[in-house]
């Protein structure tokens, strides 16, 4: 699971490298937001010392409309969402019809201010 927190960095450690096949690939996240289903496509870049060991990733939430798609800096609303990440060679495509494959899928949770109430599902 993937934990971001609202107005900060968030350092997210994957192990992509395992099902990638391209090499020096730039990734492609999708995250879904479960309750609104609003679509978030960015890219992060991968600045892990040891990519074959495990894959790391700064990715910004602003708290605000700022945002750069392709430099991992984004904006989302508190809650549980899913993620798809796919691999591929260009740096800048959004699209995932257009990324090379999927490389994991799982789920986020985004914590945001005090107001913000979690549902957890067993």
């Amino acid at each position: 699971m993937i934990n971001i927190t609202k107005n900060q960095s968030n350092v997210v450690v994957l192990t992509l490298t395992e099902k990638t096949t391209l090499n020096n690939p730039n990734y492609l996240f999708s995250f879904v937001n479960g309750n609104t289903r609003d679509v978030v496509n960015f890219i992060a870049t991968d600045v892990s010392s040891y990519v074959t060991r495990y894959n790391e990733f700064n990715i910004i939430e602003t708290g605000s409309t700022f945002t750069n798609l392709t430099g991992g800096t984004i904006n989302l609303t508190p809650g549980m969402y899913s993620y798809t990440i796919y691999q591929q060679n260009s740096p800048t495509n959004l699209i995932i019809s257009a990324a090379t494959s999927l490389v994991e899928v799982g789920k986020v949770i985004v914590n945001g201010d005090d107001n913000t109430i979690q549902e957890v599902y067993k």
